[in-house]
């Protein structure tokens, strides 16, 4: 944000020992505004003399001497300044002091601390061009070297040819954010007839320095003569490339020539380049076997280096970078970067590989790559289940139904309206207490409108009642865990010995029987993000087949093998009317009860093996006054924000329902008493008095009497439709509740929607 300079403004100082109503004023007209000194939360311009005579006549020259450099728009509680004089600091020591320190001023700078600790590329292109290949393959590269990273392709939905956009992120550090950057360090264009567009995207960017970013573009034309044409003058570090060139009459797209021109900008010191090919290497070794083209795509990438015309020497993401330790892994895992939808046909395939299983596979955005890579496993014979294709998501819930009615493991996958549309089904797989079966939401938006995009109403407007234990997860590394553990949860029961007949009318030695009232014996929904999760590769940890193996065959959960290879002797789907139906339903209640405390051991169990510990609920902060509770995605990008204000000495905290179903109100409650609590639901349950998050936690609330604890909960409704929530909305919303738990702002506790554009 730009800074005022007053210093030198007539009227301020014409007013600077007249008194401090008349400085006040001078400096908010000279400001217009954008600047004001405030006592007890009001604007001193708005107050009379009699209002600030507790302030002597050396309080009154110090806050005189601020305009002396230039100032954040913004206002400045002069209680706040003056705490700092009497520490002994002079005017300009106290600003720096205050700007450094003061939330609504600090804050103005996370978004660009928090992007300046990563290289951030922009990339654009035609469709078919290989953006999509180019921003995976480069961020999965810099991982595979040691990094973090996140990936974020857009497609524009227009028609074929259009523009494509991808967003890659390499950090040192964990990458928590899931929106896309708001400012780029480099820009990668792989079609120059493209960069009108370009040019148009750069000026929606907010203020920034064009020396700090670089624009590599795909021709044969040098920079100048490229400007020459382009009429392009503005100093953002122009180079060029001829990409194409390279890799013409080779019969592939000119992604990894542009790859390595950007690693050419970078330089030696910012990236190992000779490391960084090794990598690309063993990724297109993998992806296309070895071979012509794996050699011609690394003989792009290595003379692009060399090749590029023109330099970018203020390039400050070149900092971002360096050399990487590799991280000691947890033994037998490894490091990946995926897509959500593949490391969710991962996790499935883990756990179906060892036993009797079937996947029903049908199509709907975002959740179709999930059933395409497990039907490509199957038929490379990389996966042992039985493969099911029905015409449409209702046939897919039968067909999981009619498996798993044969206890052999059953998996599906849906969104939005295929979810609804097997909704019939989703009720009878609950009623009948399948826990063999395990569904993957991939969350979307409910028509109508027609939206492919995310938010959580399909999970919470069907799916959340239906009688399932629901996990939710907030990024790739959670995807994989909880769908790797779905079945270890959802088959839990305790076995005793039976007396059981054979067909033969005799006695049958060995037989079992469930222990009726220790049985979870119910289904499982894992819901992730549609696009933000699903689509958006990022580096996390998977166990190898040998671990997955490993930890299904723990003792501890022998009872999945004893459900599948136990003769089924259960009578399904009968008639049960009004003498009987509520007791059933309460025994589901009791289940649910159940799967908390088989939950909690699962987890522990995994942390063990793993490394890494959940809990129902994942918090960061516990302990502050103030507390987010988002679920999905956009917990992180709070997250990322409460750990810069926690920088700055402000305790935010932030909390992720890891599990909705059943749901954890004994944990909720420890954690929510006595706080002011923001709830985000990014779903609208319309006409309610709050979103469904907030409406669970309002129960808890009631029931662990903890309004008089102080507990106040308010309900927010955001991100509908796509909506991607931003750093800067997570640090706009966390600063109003910082000024209301200051007593500056009174907000209102009734649902309210963030960031509507009407």
């Amino acid at each position: 944000m730009n800074p005022i300079e007053l210093g030198g403004d007539p009227q301020v100082l014409a007013n600077r020992h007249k008194g401090l109503v008349a400085f006040a004023r001078a400096v908010q007209m000279a400001s217009r505004g954008r600047i004001g000194l405030t006592l007890g939360g009001m604007r001193i311009g708005d107050l009379d003399e009699a209002q600030t005579s507790g302030i002597d006549a050396a309080a009154r020259e110090f806050l005189a001497g601020i305009v002396e450099a230039p100032l954040r728009p913004g206002n400045y509680p002069v209680e706040a300044l003056l705490a700092l004089k009497d520490r002994g600091l002079d005017a300009r020591a106290a600003m720096a002091r205050f700007y450094a320190s003061h939330p609504a001023f600090a804050s103005q700078d996370f978004v660009a601390r928090i992007e300046a600790r990563q290289l951030k590329v922009f990339l654009l292109g035609s469709a078919g061009s290989g953006v999509v290949s180019a921003v995976q393959d480069l961020v999965a590269a810099f991982v595979a070297a040691g990094y973090n990273g996140r990936a974020f392709p857009l497609f524009d939905p227009s028609k074929k040819g259009a523009p494509v956009k991808g967003f890659g992120v390499v950090s040192r550090a964990p990458v928590l954010n899931h929106a896309p950057f708001v400012v780029p360090d480099v820009v990668l264009l792989f079609d120059p007839k493209l960069f009108a567009l370009l040019r148009g995207l750069l000026r929606e960017y907010p203020p920034h320095d064009p020396r700090h970013i670089a624009i590599l573009v795909n021709t044969a034309m040098e920079p100048k003569a490229f400007r020459l044409a382009a009429d392009f003058h503005e100093p953002y570090n122009l180079c060029t490339l001829d990409a194409d060139g390279l890799v013409r009459g080779k019969r592939m797209p000119p992604n990894y020539a542009l790859i390595g021109g950007m690693l050419g900008l970078l330089g030696p010191e910012a990236v190992d380049a000779d490391a960084f090919a090794k990598v690309v290497e063993r990724s297109l070794s993998d992806k296309f076997g070895p071979g012509e083209k794996v050699r011609a795509n690394l003989s792009a990438l290595r003379q692009a280096r060399a090749q590029v015309v023109g330099d970018a020497p203020d390039l400050p993401a070149r900092a971002a970078l360096g050399r990487v330790d590799q991280a000691l892994l947890p033994a037998g895992q490894e490091v990946l970067c995926e897509e959500g939808n593949r490391a969710i046909a991962r996790a499935a395939a883990q756990v179906l590989n060892q036993f009797p299983s079937v996947v029903a596979a049908y199509p709907i955005t975002p959740q179709t790559a999930i059933v395409e890579y497990l039907a490509q496993m199957i038929a490379d014979g990389e996966l042992s289940s039985e493969s099911v294709t029905p015409e449409s998501e209702h046939g897919a819930g039968g067909a999981v139904m009619g498996a798993a009615r044969d206890r052999v493991l059953a998996f599906t996958a849906s969104s939005s309206q295929g979810l609804a549309l097997m909704s019939e089904i989703l009720h009878t797989i609950g009623g009948l207490r399948m826990g063999n079966v395990v569904i993957s939401n991939v969350v979307r938006s409910l028509n109508s409108p027609l939206d492919v995009e995310n938010d959580h109403s399909d999970l919470y407007k069907i799916a959340l009642d239906a009688g399932y234990l629901v996990f939710m997860t907030r990024d790739v590394q959670q995807a994989y865990d909880f769908h790797l553990l779905a079945w270890l949860v959802g088959l839990y029961a305790e076995y005793r010995p039976a007396r059981a007949l054979g067909r033969d009318g005799r006695v049958r030695q060995g037989a079992i029987e469930m222990v009726p009232d220790r049985a979870v014996m119910t289904p499982v929904i894992v819901a992730s993000e549609g696009f933000e999760v699903s689509h958006a590769p990022e580096r996390y940890l998977a166990l190898t087949d040998a671990q997955a193996q490993a930890l299904y065959a723990d003792p501890e959960f022998d009872y999945v093998r004893r459900f599948v290879f136990t003769p089924n002797d259960s009578i399904m789907g009968a008639l049960q009317l009004s003498n009987s139906r509520m007791d059933t339903d309460y025994q589901r209640h009791l289940a649910m009860g159940l799967a908390l405390e088989v939950i909690e051991r699962v987890f522990a169990k995994f942390g063990a093996l793993t490394g890494r510990h959940y809990q129902p609920v994942q918090t960061w902060n516990a302990e502050a006054k103030t507390l987010f509770v988002v679920a999905g995605a956009a917990h992180g990008t709070f997250e990322e924000v409460a750990r810069e204000f926690a920088a700055i000495g402000v305790a935010v905290g932030v909390a992720h329902p890891n599990l909705l179903r059943p749901f954890p109100k004994a944990a909720w409650a420890r954690l929510i008493t006595g706080k002011h609590v923001f709830v985000y639901d990014r779903d609208d349950p319309l006409g309610a008095v709050g979103g469904r998050l907030y409406t669970e936690l309002a129960g808890v609330q009631n029931e662990y009497d903890l309004a008089a604890t102080g507990t106040r909960l308010y309900s927010r409704i955001y991100g509908l439709g796509g909506r991607t929530p931003a750093l800067a909305m997570a640090r706009d919303e966390i600063l109003k509740a910082l000024r209301e738990q200051s007593g500056d702002l009174e907000l209102a506790r009734e649902k309210a929607y963030v960031g509507v554009n009407l």
